[in-house]
Parts: structure tokens; C-alpha cells; sequence
């Protein structure tokens, strides 16, 4: 069984501890989804790796093994649990400033070692250390959904063909900013526009630009991302 976490969260109440990933409740009841999804965040925070001052690396892979019992009572409800589990881990690497190395992946299987209650979770990346690791910028459309991998060392956006990135707002010049990414660093430029270009609130005419920054031009709002890629040697 392959396991969104909105409605768990509200179930998050007398959570016990989580020591080398196995979680055992003090009374034998059966396991509640925001237990295992609190001892899959446990693991997260227990195997976080520092790249660099503002990046840091956890496991994109879980693995939830279950008591016989829970697992055949949770089955009934594996794919909303299982996308409530990723969805859950997605937050907290968001509200920690976690980055993965891949797609989160989260999967669950049964021991008749296990008591009902008991939730024992192993967590895993690609075989990776901090030197096989890509970080690539990235823009979203928060309005739009959209997403956009950066591959040049300036990027253009704006409403014309003729931007890198061309998104279709009567508010955006044709070539209204740009995203300057030197491998490590990131800036922004505006490139002239009529309406501006804001990052934070605050209109820019050149900057540094740091991750997670909300840039507003025309009627859109975007979001700098940079995301984690493992090297193949």
C-alpha cells in the first residue's frame, strides 16, 4: 500500500515521542494518520542535511511499517492517506525550509513484530552527499499554476514571444523583468516596465533575489523557487 494531510492536522493531539524512527503509544489504541504522519516529520528533522547556510536536504522516500491490525484497518483509506502523508511532509519541509532530492514517496506495509499503536518509520534519498547535489532555479505562476524551469543565466518574463518566459497579462510589458542565476546566487532586474516590478511589496529597479521571494508584476504573482536535483556521475 502506497500511502494530503489537511484534515489530519486536526487530529494532532497527545503525539508521544519518536526514537530511532519506532513510535509506541502509552496506551494500546489503535494508530491515528497524524501519528504516523508526526513520526515521518520526526525523521525528516532527524536525517536534515545542511548544504549551505539556507539550504537543507531531507529524505524524499518513507517507509511505514504498520501493526497487522492498523495496517488492515487503514488500507481502507490508503490513497487519501497516502496523499494526505505527502502532502503533510510537502508542509513541513515548506514550514522548516527543507528541500528534497527528489519526489516524496511514501509507502506502508505490515510486521506481525509490531503492537497495535506502533508505527515504525525508516526514511531514504538517492545515494547523494551534498557534492552530488544540483540546485536549479525555478519561477511559478501562483495565480496561473504555472511553473518554469530557469536553464539560461537570464531569464526574461514578460508578454511577448520574444521573453524567455512569455505569460499572457495585459498588465506585464512585453519584456517586463528578468531572473539573473549565476549557479549560486540569484537577482532580478526590471527591464523597464510600464507598471513595475515589486519584490515583497516593495517596487525594485535591480536586487539580489532570495529564495521563496513573491515577485508581482502586471496582475500575476511569482514565487523563486530553487529546487534540489541529484548529479548522475
Amino acid at each position: 500500500m502506497v500511502l494530503h494531510l489537511g484534515f489530519l492536522d486536526k487530529l494532532e493531539k497527545g503525539i508521544e515521542r519518536v526514537v530511532t524512527g519506532a513510535f509506541s503509544k502509552t496506551f494500546k489504541s489503535e494508530l491515528q494518520p497524524i501519528e504516523i504522519g508526526s513520526a515521518i516529520k520526526s525523521q525528516m528533522d532527524a536525517n536534515a542535511s545542511v548544504v549551505s547556510r539556507d539550504r537543507i536536504l531531507v529524505p524524499n522516500k518513507f517507509e511505514v511499517t504498520l501493526s497487522a491490525s492498523d495496517y488492515g484497518r487503514l488500507k481502507l483509506i490508503a490513497e487519501r492517506l497516502n496523499h494526505e502523508l505527502c502532502q503533510q511532509a510537502q508542509a513541513h519541509a515548506t514550514k522548516q525550509g527543507y528541500q528534497f532530492a527528489g519526489p516524496v514517496v511514501v509507502s506502508v506495509a505490515e510486521s506481525s513484530n509490531l503492537g497495535i499503536g506502533q508505527v515504525y518509520v525508516t526514511a531514504s534519498s538517492p545515494n547523494i552527499v551534498a557534492s552530488d547535489v544540483q540546485w536549479s532555479p525555478r519561477l511559478e505562476v501562483v495565480t496561473d499554476g504555472l511553473v518554469f524551469e530557469l536553464q539560461k543565466s537570464r531569464t526574461s518574463v514578460g508578454r511577448d514571444s520574444s521573453a524567455d518566459v512569455q505569460i499572457h497579462d495585459t498588465g506585464l510589458s512585453r519584456k517586463h523583468f528578468e531572473i539573473i542565476w549565476d549557479g549560486k546566487k540569484a537577482g532580478i532586474r526590471d527591464l523597464g516596465s510600464t507598471n513595475g516590478t515589486f519584490v515583497g511589496g516593495v517596487k525594485i529597479s535591480e536586487q539580489a533575489l532570495a529564495v521563496d521571494s513573491i515577485i508581482k508584476a502586471g496582475n500575476k504573482s511569482f514565487v523563486f523557487k530553487l529546487v534540489a536535483r541529484a548529479v548522475n556521475n
